[in-house]
């Protein structure tokens, strides 16, 4: 075992000289072998370790008891540990993460935080890599999918991955590594479990060396992604241009290539993956043009030969109008209230550019300038009737992604003024206005 994985560390260099290695360690007996053998290796190859437990506080005094076991093995082997002691439910509860998303998130944010440049080393084995690719398969994943756990991702290692279950399992018996065991991990109630304990179990009936089969056949497909996605690369450096990435370029691509650039550049410009049903519609849009919303609410566009991701501006943002000044987005807006007397041509008052007149004394309460809401409406004088927001954004053709950006001043009441279009009639000035608020909107840089 100790030769296996030192093979690993090596094939897959994963432990340059003088590395810190910090060792996730569950007490489970996986997590146990990985820290043991890292131990026994860490002086050959020249590397400083320590060992990280969290415990999740989700089986009660279970996990209390696996923390301790953790922490007197580590003693035992002088190996330093460091513990994190997690309400994980609570948090995910109050951050609105889905549980397992919270869970890992704390998990490495922990880990990276015990020193800098450091490598966490976990102890994901060949069977659960086998298990994730059987869970990725059975949900229609991809091939990016189908590569399962990699056995080496920025700064995680993984040096158990070319080790099944049942090798970890003989090497803690004839060494006499003691672990834990979660009881959890018999419950097939959960998928995993379920794959673990019943399908693959079916697969070994079928083939006896099903789980090395299964390894070499992630293997070749892991290859074959790796070199795909190469030339996609390639694809989207040569498509890449100074507003986005030319479409037709892209749109030359076969279509697994096609497809594979798309959603690198998804990536690289949103942070977002796009599910596969997405990823086919940009594909379909480069020959042409389009828009569509995708998941994570990012909205892709080809426009005029170019895909790009057009943001809409902020939505529900609000600036306070302090001293007759305020800010939003790139606009700076003064107002200043004068009397009826100090404008000369009653009749002039009107929008003029960029500047507005709003009878003072009609407006309720605070006024504030903000982005558009869910129901606002406006009664334009000049239009004669009520419309909304949204209708009335239609008819001036203002694109969604800039909505958001139109400065809407509005009181207690709602909607006084919308930029580019006029004030409402509820404060409109007449005859009968004594104060007048001017309002001023200028751009920045203009």
């Amino acid at each position: 075992m100790n030769n296996k994985i030192r093979n690993s560390i090596e094939h897959y260099n994963m432990l340059p000289e003088g590395a810190s290695v910090v060792a996730a360690v569950s007490g489970g007996s996986d997590s146990m072998v990985l820290l043991n053998v890292l131990n026994s290796l860490k002086d050959e190859l020249k590397f400083t370790l320590c060992a990280a437990h969290v415990n999740h506080c989700l089986r009660g005094e279970d996990a209390d008891n696996d923390q301790h076991f953790v922490e007197e093995k580590c003693k035992e082997m002088g190996v330093p540990v460091h513990v994190l002691k997690v309400d994980v439910a609570a948090k995910a509860k109050e951050s609105g993460e889905g549980f397992e998303e919270c869970a890992r998130r704390i998990r490495y944010e922990f880990f990276n935080s015990l020193g800098e440049e450091i490598i966490i080393a976990t102890a994901h084995n060949l069977s659960d890599k086998i298990e994730t690719f059987l869970f990725n398969f059975s949900r229609g994943s991809t091939l990016r999918g189908l590569c399962s756990i990699p056995s080496k991702r920025e700064n995680i290692i993984r040096p158990l991955i070319d080790c099944t279950k049942a090798e970890i399992l003989d090497y803690c018996k004839k060494n006499g590594i003691e672990y834990v065991t979660d009881a959890t991990n018999a419950d097939v109630t959960y998928s995993r479990n379920r794959i673990r304990h019943n399908v693959v179990k079916e697969f070994t009936v079928i083939n006896n060396s099903f789980e090395k089969c299964a390894g070499r056949c992630i293997s070749a497909i892991s290859e074959d992604e790796a070199f795909l996605s190469s030339l996609a690369r390639e694809y989207v450096e040569s498509a890449r241009c100074q507003n986005g990435f030319d479409a037709k370029k892209l749109a030359e691509a076969p279509l697994p290539l096609k497809r594979r650039a798309v959603i690198r550049i998804v990536e690289e410009c949103t942070g977002i993956t796009p599910e596969y049903k997405f990823a086919d519609s940009i594909c379909g849009m480069l020959d042409n043009h389009g828009k569509i919303q995708i998941n994570g609410g990012v909205t892709v566009r080809v426009c005029k030969g170019i895909l790009d991701f057009p943001k809409e501006a902020e939505e529900g943002k609000i600036s306070e109008i302090v001293d007759g000044k305020a800010e939003f987005f790139d606009s700076v807006i003064e107002t200043k209230i004068v009397n009826i007397k100090e404008i000369n041509n009653l009749q002039n008052i009107s929008k003029q550019g960029l500047e507005y007149y709003l009878d003072c004394d009609k407006i309720i309460g605070r006024l504030v300038v903000r982005s558009r809401q869910a129901g606002d409406k406006i009664s334009l004088k000049s239009r004669g009737c009520t419309k909304t927001l949204k209708k009335l954004f239609n008819e001036l053709e203002i694109s969604p992604e800039k909505r958001n950006s139109v400065a809407i001043f509005a009181d207690e009441k709602g909607v006084v003024l919308v930029e580019g279009s006029g004030c409402d009639s509820r404060v409109a000035v007449n005859k009968a206005t004594e104060n007048v608020l001017l309002v001023r909107i200028k751009k920045c840089g203009v």
